[in-house]
Formats: structure tokens, sequence, C-alpha cells
């Protein structure tokens, strides 16, 4: 085309609408030889039948954000709510952000798009003042966009693979000593007995938020003293509200029950008894509304359990947290353990593996100079 500007064409079959043939270009900035691999690479595509079908205007990085965001909303990969959430904001800022050359991201061609102008897309995110969190969730929307946009033909590999993302910080999560959770169990129960409970069956099971709340009549089995985990709530904003899915791994686990926790699910029977009547197998156990057929919502659950816990600095987070390192610290296996919080053992090794364990205090009271 000109000089280090090339375009390679490859005939890719007739159109199954028109009948017209069609023929797919690439333009390619180098070296004849970059020109003859990108060729290559085209033809591979070709016969991979990975070239795209029909015309399509997904050739910026802004478009193929908003492809990808279109595709999440139709349903394609059954996500939650809320994730497709978190999709739809992503896919409208990354591009309007200005690399330090002063290049808007989404304008970039996806035939030019390279690991240094992602690289440089990370930098001018953590400029704004985004988390690393944030950051790296922004990443793995891009990284699933440029696939989508390689299945479709439209790049032939992937550049996000060869960027480096920015990396988390491990910190320590914090778990709260015995009594404090008992303490803030305590105050709850003075001004909200029914948010006590939750906080109650948090601290014994170490089910998260949106699982309990999730939780209903069937799921619970006070004869044998078991729950069932296997679904969620969801909050997918505006027009969907809160929906009851699938849990986080789409699997499902059953959770022994302390005697404290029994005893928290039977006053909140008798608490719905006294209400409303006899609740059915299908009507949630923690509900938002006067009978069981809606759930509570999230954010009204840590506002109950914040205005309910006083002074305490124990939050619903912490309660999981303190079920986690109470049964590592008893000595029981990280494969137990994961499987009653609904972790994969690595998850949990990442947070819990650096505290003080008992096997660490034994170790090192080894090394007792005067014993």
């Amino acid at each position: 085309m000109r000089d280090g500007v090339w375009r390679v064409d490859v005939e890719a079959g007739r159109d199954p609408v028109t009948g017209l043939r069609r023929r797919v270009s690439r333009y390619v900035h180098g070296t004849r030889e970059d020109a003859e691999i990108a060729l290559a690479r085209l033809r591979v595509a070709d016969h991979e039948k990975r070239l795209p079908a029909g015309g399509s205007s997904a050739h910026s990085v802004a478009a193929a954000l908003q492809t990808y965001s279109q595709a999440v909303e139709s349903g394609q990969g059954e996500l939650a709510p809320n994730t497709v959430n978190t999709i739809r904001w992503i896919a409208k800022m990354l591009p309007e952000l200005h690399l330090a050359d002063g290049r808007r991201f989404g304008d970039i061609r996806l035939s030019r798009l390279n690991w240094s102008d992602i690289e440089a897309a990370y930098a001018a995110m953590k400029a704004r003042g985004y988390s690393t969190a944030y950051i790296r969730r922004s990443a793995t929307v891009l990284s699933r966009t440029l696939d989508l946009a390689r299945k479709r033909g439209l790049i032939d590999s992937n550049p996000s693979k060869d960027a480096t993302r920015p990396r988390t910080v491990r910190t320590k999560p914090h778990s709260p000593a015995r009594e404090e959770v008992r303490s803030a169990l305590k105050t709850a129960a003075k001004t909200d007995s029914e948010v006590a409970d939750m906080g109650t069956v948090v601290a014994s099971t170490g089910v998260r938020k949106a699982e309990l709340l999730a939780l209903q009549w069937a799921d619970v089995d006070l004869t044998k003293s078991e729950v069932h985990v296997g679904a969620a709530l969801s909050d997918g904003g505006t027009g969907v509200g809160v929906v009851r899915r699938s849990t986080k791994t789409s699997d499902w686990r059953d959770v022994p029950l302390t005697e404290g926790a029994v005893a928290a699910f039977k006053r909140q029977r008798q608490r719905l008894v006294k209400a409303v009547g006899e609740p059915g197998r299908e009507d949630y156990i923690f509900p938002g509304g006067i009978d069981g057929t809606l759930p509570m919502r999230p954010d009204a659950f840590s506002k109950r359990w914040a205005e309910a816990r006083g002074k305490s600095a124990v939050t619903i987070q912490h309660l999981r947290h303190y079920a986690a390192t109470q049964m590592l610290d008893a000595g029981e296996s990280y494969r137990t353990v994961a499987d009653i919080l609904g972790n994969s053992e690595n998850t949990l090794r990442l947070h819990y593996d650096g505290r003080t364990d008992v096997g660490k205090r034994r170790a090192i009271a080894a090394l007792e100079l005067d014993s």
C-alpha cells in the first residue's frame, strides 16, 4: 500500500445471503515478512472457519467492547446480573481512556492493538485512581472481548495474553476473636434478634451473605442438623432486581449445623409462624417482606447488621473469616474447610495460609531454649 504498510487478502467463499464471493483483508504495519506471516494466519483462520460470515463494524477496541457487552446482555455465558452490569460499565469506561501519548484507547484499531497499548491502558486506569482489583477485573473483560473478536475472525490472536496485569497485594484478612463475635451477636440480639440469628448462621457455617439470603426452608433439615447451599442472590440493578441463581461455582454443598445455628433457624421459623403462619418449603428463610416469597436484599441485611452491632467493628465478611480461621486453627484440613465454605483449596490457602496456626505454634514450641 505504501512504505511499511501492507494489505493481505484471502478469498473466504461466498456470502450465504447474497451469494457473492467474499474477500477478507488485513492491514499489516511492518516488513514483507510480517505481511507474509499475517497472510498465513489469515489462511489458518479461514481454514478453521473463524472468519466472519458477514460484514462487521467491530474493527476498533470500542466497537469490540460494545459487541462483547451486547453478547453478554443477550444471555451468552449465563452470567450473574451484577456481573453483566459490571461488564456494561467497563465496556463504556475503557474506550474513554486516554493513553500517555494522547490516543483514545477505544479508537485503536484491533489490527494495530498490541500488548504495550493494553499495558498503557492499565497505567491510565491507575492514574485515574482505579483500584488494582478493578483494573484486573477490567483486564478480564478486555481479554474476553478480544477472545470473541478472535473467534469471529476480526483478529488472529489475543494481544492481552502478553500484557502484564497489575499484581494484587496479598493482605491479611481480619478474623475477629471468639469473644468479639459473641459480643457483637449479643449486642445485635438486643435490638434486632432476627439479624442476630442471621449473623449466628454465618459465623457457624461460613456461608456467604448472598448464599444465606437465598436459603429456602426446603434447604434446611433441622432433624439432620444440615443445610443445603446451592443458590445465591444476585442484584441485577434497575430493571432486573434481585434474583436467585446457582452458587458462584455452580456447585452445591451440604454443611452440618452447630447447635447454635439450629437454634437460630428454629427461632426464625417461630417468628414467621407467629407473623404469617407456617412457611412453605419454597419460602425464603429470611424474607424481605411480610410473607416468604421475596428474599431480603443484600444491602438491607448489611444495613441492619451495621445498625444492630452497635460499636462493634465486626462485619458480615468478618464472620465468614472467623468461621474459616476457627476451623483451620482447630487442625482441620484445607480441603475440608474449602468444601464447607464453597471455595477452592487454592483460594483458601491464598487468603489464610500465612496465619499463625496450631502447627506453627507447635513447631516454634520445639525451639524453646528454656524447655
